[in-house]
């Protein structure tokens, strides 16, 4: 629908917004933690990191945030948090 006095156009269904986009890159690092996670189970964060050849800050942030969502848990072992799938 294009409302031409406002100047405002309607953009084709077929447009991916780059939010769409970080949404897909959110999804792959979520994807690749949950493979790594199920293939070696309490890894550290800095394992993790490795594995995916992500920087730490960046491992870190994921694992925190499907925490949340309740996808992941860490047992504290000393001064490391080992991470591992969440039981469900």
């Amino acid at each position: 629908m294009v409302n031409r006095a406002a100047g405002l156009w309607r953009q084709p269904m077929a447009t991916v917004s780059p939010r769409s986009k970080e949404l897909g890159y959110v999804y792959e690092i979520e994807g690749r933690i949950i493979q790594s996670l199920s293939e070696k189970p309490r890894s550290s964060i800095s394992e993790i990191a490795r594995e995916l050849s992500v920087n730490r800050s960046t491992a870190s942030k994921y694992l925190y945030v499907m925490k949340a969502k309740r996808k992941v848990d860490f047992q504290q072992v000393g001064p490391v948090k080992l991470w591992s799938l969440e039981d469900s």
